[in-house]
């Protein structure tokens, strides 16, 4: 999906339709933009109807054990339904809502995308294999965030509340966890040392280092236990060091800009979390959790598969 095509700057919140123009490379949200390809010098100026908005979790975003607040608008023609499933329409049915103007912007990127010769709507695009229609959230629980790619796990979670706008760009993986011990200890496991070590003999590696995860942290995580105290303890400990995490971007205005490089806003915060008790007493507790190698963890017949 050219992010030019989606990502907005807001320029007045104001009125049915508010004014939005696509973000430059020095704008607050140029982060969005910043590694387009496709139609990167794009740009459409027009108003979208409010109801059209939403904030995107990207990548940028993602630190280990906190999900940075600076979250994108981006203009999709779709609505979320009250019961959190996906409504995508079509320019005329836009139209016929009293959006005339937000149609028209729509329409103004489906013919630039019809001239690249892709062959494929915004509409189509939005929803390729399914990846906007399947984020159903719920009411209740929390959303766990995961990066794709790269040496070091990074994950964070936060509660269904604070998530009923958000949309998950495809750098993300996500599920949603209706226990909140069951989600923390998942984070804790996900951004724990002994986890990225467990699946480097399985992580591809191109010309510049490791690629995707994929998910094989999550099958070589064992299921939460609700009975089992270290599970505990691994679930406790990762909300105090998202806590942590969190104040670490309240006071490093480097951590937090998610214009600057991402591998090192991850390594700084994770220099920062390394020798704090909670941390090493994690690190322990998820080595203990993983007990066996990873070739006795996981049927390589099933990797071949991912």
């Amino acid at each position: 999906m050219p992010r030019t095509a989606v990502c907005v700057d807001i320029i007045q919140s104001a009125g049915a339709e508010y004014r939005v123009d696509t973000p430059t490379r020095a704008s607050p949200w140029g982060f969005t933009i910043k590694s387009a390809k496709e139609m990167s010098a794009e740009r459409f100026p027009g108003h979208v109807a409010p109801r059209f908005i939403f904030r995107i979790a990207q990548s940028e975003n993602l630190l280990p054990f906190v999900l940075g607040v600076h979250r994108a608008p981006l203009a999709l023609p779709a609505l979320r339904r009250p019961d959190g499933t996906w409504s995508i329409l079509d320019e005329s049915e836009i139209r016929r809502q009293g959006f005339t103007q937000t149609a028209r912007r729509f329409a103004a990127i489906n013919g630039r995308l019809k001239a690249v010769g892709k062959g494929k709507s915004l509409q189509e695009r939005v929803d390729e294999r399914g990846k906007l229609s399947k984020q159903v959230f719920g009411a209740d629980g929390f959303l766990i965030l995961a990066g794709a790619g790269g040496k070091n796990i990074c994950a964070a979670c936060i509660p269904l509340a604070e998530a009923k706008d958000i949309v998950v760009d495809q750098t993300l993986y996500w599920k949603v966890v209706a226990d909140e011990r069951e989600a923390w200890f998942q984070v804790g496991m996900l951004n724990s040392a002994a986890l990225t070590n467990a699946t480097l003999a399985f992580n591809p590696k191109g010309d510049f280092g490791e690629r995707h995860l994929h998910t094989l942290p999550y099958r070589m995580m064992p299921s939460y236990d609700p009975g089992n105290d270290d599970h505990k303890k691994i679930a406790g400990l990762a909300k105090v060091l998202a806590s942590l995490a969190a104040g670490h971007c309240t006071t490093g205005a480097y951590l937090s800009d998610p214009t600057k490089a991402l591998t090192a806003r991850r390594r700084k915060l994770r220099i920062l979390l390394e020798n704090s008790p909670e941390l090493l007493e994690l690190e322990a507790l998820a080595a203990a959790v993983l007990g066996a190698t990873p070739s006795e963890m996981i049927d390589p017949d099933v990797i071949k598969e991912s």
